[in-house]
């Protein structure tokens, strides 16, 4: 019984255990290929078809080997056109259950065996993926847009040439400028060619490099993230681009125009002529040119928008027309009674006033400019105020134009130099606003003042129809110059005494009989006047409010005593 126990014990044990034999068949199915026509043969190196050699560019002619020839030793594998047929991967019966049963036996060997049948395993998934692309392109490589994976190198080189081929004919570029096309450009232009065998070889490396579990590795990765290359580097002449992009930027690369003042024409409602200004564009061609080389590489048709840069002038015409801005503005009445010579008088010293330019630091003296009232210098004889009397001369009227010239003056901030009152009060403006002017002999008043700005003052000067009353006449000066903003000026008088008018009349003889003839005859030609003490005022507004009141002249119109005329001659 003690031995039929231990029999027994020791056939449990040897339940246990593998036979040597049988381990011994395990461990040799895992050193050693199998051998023999059993299911999951896998065949000898010798048998199997082995890597292109060479430099890997395509153009060059390595030996390839086939199943049952001598292998080719070395690791490096290139892009090659095939010279014999190449078998396309297929796909293998499935070993199913003799793969479950090496395992099977293999686990039950323990932690070794459980590695043994890992690394099977693995090599097993390494060769069916990576071996039967040996001769192929890999899956997930595309050039071109066209999928190379499966295809033989004679394959992917046929098609990437088809492709070029069809869109050389068909590339085109338009070039479009402001929304007109103005130049195209096609692969005839550029004498094109492409050379797809660099890149080729370079779409072969990917899957083909380092051993094999790098290449499993890399054919992992294709799955994941493709390879995606271009034939990219054209043949052709792209010199015709730059002629044609260079022709282009001379049509549009222009310069800025500053406006300008062209003219100053007194008779116009603003009496300037300014040009526009204009925008300058300028062609940048290296962007272009870019854009074009990346389409021609790609051989994209389509279109490109030329947009150049803008080239702003220096000064604009808003700018400009700060230095040529109203900055005052002057009239005064012409009296109904005022005569045509009167009046055609006030015209003609206008007349040389009207479009005066005053530059900076300039002074304008109205004597200078209108000249001497004479009958050669085209003034008429008319009434005029000479040391108080209401006389005929030449140039009657002229200080009407001196007063309102002085007051657009004023108003436009000058500097006045010079200016005398009249000795009498006028019809046409205040006391305190007048200015008169007067040349007889070596006897001179004049009205002058001073250009004080950093522009060129303009005058525009001329008798205009009152536009409230049709019969009415005005005399009217405006000042142009650098423009004033808020700021305004205007003339402001008071009357700060009154000095009460003589008693007693003044007789004159009246030797040339004007008035009246005889002696017992006589003729009040002008009434007792009060005189006056007057006050004038430069005062500033700025934005409506007065910020300041500068005296201007104290001026003193002389009392006048009754002037009466008498004749000088006896009656028979």
């Amino acid at each position: 019984m003690a031995r039929q126990q231990q029999n027994r014990g020791n056939t449990a044990n040897k339940g246990n255990q593998i036979p040597r034999r049988v381990e011994n068949a395990a461990q040799s199915m895992v050193n050693q290929p199998f051998s023999g026509p059993r299911r999951g043969y896998i065949p000898p190196e010798t048998d199997r078809v082995q890597p292109f050699q060479g430099s890997g560019y395509y153009g060059q002619n390595p030996q390839q080997y086939y199943p049952g020839q001598s292998p080719v030793t070395g690791s490096q594998r290139g892009f090659v056109l095939n010279s014999a047929p190449v078998s396309k991967p297929s796909k293998k019966k499935k070993t199913g259950l003799i793969t479950f049963l090496v395992i099977f036996l293999l686990a039950a060997l323990g932690t070794g065996g459980y590695f043994a049948a890992s690394s099977y395993l693995k090599n097993k998934e390494i060769s069916e993926k990576v071996d039967p692309y040996e001769a192929l392109f890999c899956p997930g490589v595309y050039v071109d847009g066209i999928h190379l994976g499966g295809m033989t190198p004679t394959e992917a080189l046929e098609a990437v040439e088809a492709r070029i081929r069809q869109r050389h004919d068909a590339w085109k570029v338009q070039l479009i400028y402001n929304g007109e096309q103005i130049s195209e450009i096609d692969a005839n232009m550029l004498e094109f060619s492409v050379d797809p065998r660099g890149v080729l070889n370079e779409a072969w490396q990917q899957g083909h490099t380092g051993d094999r579990e790098q290449r499993y590795e890399a054919m992992l990765k294709l799955e994941q993230e493709p390879y995606t290359a271009y034939t990219a580097h054209p043949g052709g002449n792209t010199k015709a681009i730059d002629e044609e992009l260079a022709r282009i930027k001379a049509k549009i690369d222009t310069p800025a125009a500053d406006a300008v003042l062209k003219a100053f024409d007194p008779s116009l409602a603003y009496p300037f002529d300014i040009s526009d200004e204009a925008y300058g564009y300028s062609l940048n061609t290296e962007p272009v040119k870019e854009r074009l080389y990346q389409m021609v590489s790609t051989m994209e048709s389509g279109a490109v928008n030329l947009i150049p840069e803008r080239i702003d002038p220096d000064v604009r015409k808003a700018d400009l027309m700060q230095k040529y801005m109203l900055r005052s503005y002057a009239s005064t009445p012409i009296d109904r009674h005022s005569t045509d010579e009167r009046n055609n008088n006030i015209r003609r010293a206008f007349e040389f006033i009207n479009g005066y330019r005053l530059e900076p630091g300039k002074t304008f003296s109205f004597n200078n400019v209108v000249g001497e009232r004479t009958p050669e210098n085209g003034f008429f004889p008319a009434i005029e105020y000479v040391y108080g009397e209401h006389v005929e001369g030449y140039g009657g009227g002229v200080c009407q134009a001196s007063t309102t010239l002085y007051q657009a003056a004023v108003c436009a901030g000058l500097q006045i130099l010079k200016r005398e009152p009249h000795s009498d009060k006028v019809s046409y403006t205040d006391l305190g606003k007048d200015a008169t002017v007067y040349w007889y002999g070596k006897r001179r008043i004049d009205l002058t003042f001073r250009n004080n700005t950093d522009s060129t003052i303009y005058i525009v000067a001329a008798v205009k129809q009152d536009s409230s009353n049709k019969k009415r006449l005005n005399a009217t000066v405006a000042i142009y110059g650098l423009d004033m903003g808020d700021v305004k000026y205007e003339i402001e008088s008071e009357i700060t005494d009154t000095i009460p008018a003589p008693f007693n009349p003044v007789y004159r003889k009246d030797t040339n009989g004007t008035y009246v003839t005889y002696k017992d005859q006589q003729k009040s030609v002008s009434a007792a006047k009060e005189g006056y003490v007057v006050k004038s005022y430069l005062v500033e507004y700025t934005s409506g409010v007065q910020t300041n009141r500068k005296l201007l002249y104290t001026d003193r119109y002389d009392e006048k005593a009754e002037v009466i005329y008498v004749g000088v001659k006896d009656r028979n």
